[in-house]
């Protein structure tokens, strides 16, 4: 890449954009599979930002899998995701997994309160007694939670439907990108608190058998969910 490739950022959302140019460069080749990153002192330079916006969006093509690590280089990944780092688009796939969480979580709950064992019913209280600390912490515990109520719903189909929209939320760079960005950490921060509340609020109704509490606080939990991550994540 010769000098000065990129221009300087002038916006707020720093490393949003940063990611985004160094996404485009990777999809038109200008920075080609296989080939290292220019050194972080390099990109302040060229975009005129602070090393903690090159970071977080170096991160977050990591994250996304543009990006891998070599020792102590990155250097672009020899075969790329299908992913687009246009903010419109990332929360639009956002919203349509939450869309079918929201289809599907309920009757999972319903079912779940009346056919869940003795023994699974005290996982999802222990589980959701838990306080996590750090995103990664939480994100393994809420996983698990909500695998849990749909191995616990007696549907096998059903439950394998639910584990492969999982999958796809929890394996997303999008919705990574948005948890991990520096600029939203407050934010994910009351996300963290708010949802073991809501799991909590869950779990004791499906132990206790009420069906129609338990679905109300699943239908409550995945709203505010979705509403922080579209409406207030960057």
């Amino acid at each position: 890449m010769s000098a000065s490739t990129f221009d300087p950022v002038t916006r707020h959302t720093v490393s949003a954009q940063i990611r985004q140019r160094l996404a485009d460069a990777i999809h038109t080749g200008e920075l080609a599979p296989g080939a290292p990153l220019p050194a972080e002192r390099v990109l302040c330079h060229e975009f005129g930002v602070a090393r903690t916006s090159v970071r977080e969006a170096i991160q977050g093509l990591v994250i996304a899998g543009y990006l891998e690590r070599r020792g102590n280089r990155s250097v672009v990944a020899e075969r790329l995701p299908d992913v687009n780092f246009t903010g419109d688009d990332r929360k639009a796939l956002v919203t349509q997994l939450f869309e079918v969480r929201q289809v599907i979580e309920p009757a999972i709950v319903d079912f779940a309160t009346r056919r869940a064992t003795d023994d699974q019913r005290a996982e999802l209280v222990e589980l959701a007694s838990r306080t996590p600390l750090e995103l990664d912490e939480f994100r393994e515990i809420d996983r698990r939670f909500h695998s849990m109520l749909a191995s616990s719903c007696g549907n096998p189909m059903l439950n394998e439907v639910h584990a492969k929209a999982l999958t796809k939320l929890f394996g997303s760079g999008e919705f990574a990108s948005l948890l991990y960005a520096e600029v939203n950490r407050a934010e994910v921060g009351d996300l963290i608190k708010t949802s073991t509340a809501a799991h909590r609020a869950i779990a004791d109704a499906v132990s206790r058998g009420y069906a129609r509490k338990a679905v109300a606080a699943v239908v409550a939990h995945l709203d505010d969910v979705e509403r922080r991550m579209v409406e207030r994540l960057l």
